[in-house]
C-alpha cells in the first residue's frame, strides 16, 4: 500500500514539475508584446508591406527565393511565406530578431530595422493577410 501511495505522489509531483517547466513559444511572446496600434491593419498586408521587406532582406538570389530557398523557407510569394512562418513557428520571429540560440537573419548581416520587424510581427499577429 505504501508503494502505491509513493507511486501516485511521485507521479503527481512529476506532472506538476514538468508542466510548470514548459518554455513559452518565442513567437507568441513577440506577438503578444507587439504594439500594432501604430499600423493600419488594412495596409499591413503581405503585398503592400511585408513582401517589400522580404524582397529587400530575405528573398533574393541564393537565400529565401523560390529558386534556391535555404531550409525550404520561401518568402518571395504569399502562399510560401505563410507556409514558412507556419513551418517554423518558434524560430521565425526569433531569427529576424537575432535572438541568441537561433540562426540570425538576415544571415551575416545586421538586424532588420525594428520598424520593419514590427510590420512583419503585426502581419503575423493579424492573421497574415495577403
Amino acid at each position: 500500500m505504501k508503494t502505491l501511495i509513493y507511486f501516485f505522489a511521485f507521479t503527481i509531483i512529476s506532472v506538476l514539475f514538468f508542466s510548470a517547466c514548459k518554455k513559452p513559444i518565442p513567437n507568441a511572446d513577440y506577438i503578444s508584446k507587439a504594439d500594432c496600434s501604430v499600423l493600419v491593419d488594412s495596409l499591413n498586408t503581405y503585398n503592400l508591406s511585408v513582401k517589400p521587406i522580404f524582397d529587400s532582406y530575405c528573398a533574393y538570389s541564393s537565400c529565401h527565393d523560390a529558386n534556391a530557398a535555404k531550409k525550404k523557407v520561401v518568402l518571395d510569394n504569399y502562399s510560401d511565406a505563410v507556409a514558412s512562418v507556419n513551418k517554423f513557428p518558434t524560430k521565425f520571429l526569433c531569427s529576424i530578431n537575432q535572438d541568441k540560440g537561433t540562426k540570425p537573419m538576415p544571415n551575416k548581416l545586421p538586424q532588420i530595422p525594428e520598424s520593419l520587424i514590427l510590420k512583419i510581427t503585426c502581419w503575423i499577429k493579424s492573421g497574415m493577410q495577403e
